[in-house]
């Protein structure tokens, strides 16, 4: 089974993702508003793919990218608005980058592709 981790702060984007991966029977998600401290959960559930939104980490964002670091084996994605510049670093670590809004149907196959 492949596990998702997404970062998003919208009740409705983390519920949505849940509600993609619940009906697909190969796949699981876990998901938090808040994701400045989360290391732990990256080398506790060693997810196959780590999705964040910009918007809701830039305030912490250089802490997360150290974190990320930290288990540099696992892709990350991005999500954010269109008008939003992402840093170098952000661009380099990132494999995938979707502006919002997100396209529910084709997401998983984005990620897991």
């Amino acid at each position: 089974m492949k596990k998702l981790y997404y970062i998003e702060e919208e009740t409705f984007l983390r519920d949505l993702l849940e509600a993609l991966c619940r009906a697909n029977e190969e796949l699981e998600a876990f998901t938090t508003e808040d994701g400045s401290d989360n290391l732990y959960f990256f080398n506790d559930l060693k997810p196959d793919f780590i999705l964040v939104d910009w918007k809701t980490v830039e305030s912490y964002q250089e802490k997360l990218l150290t974190d990320l670091q930290e288990v540099s084996q696992i892709p990350v994605g991005v999500t954010k608005l269109p008008e939003q510049n992402l840093p170098q670093e952000w661009m380099n670590r990132a494999v995938l980058i979707l502006d919002k809004p997100i396209e529910a149907k084709s997401i998983l196959k984005k990620i897991f592709s």
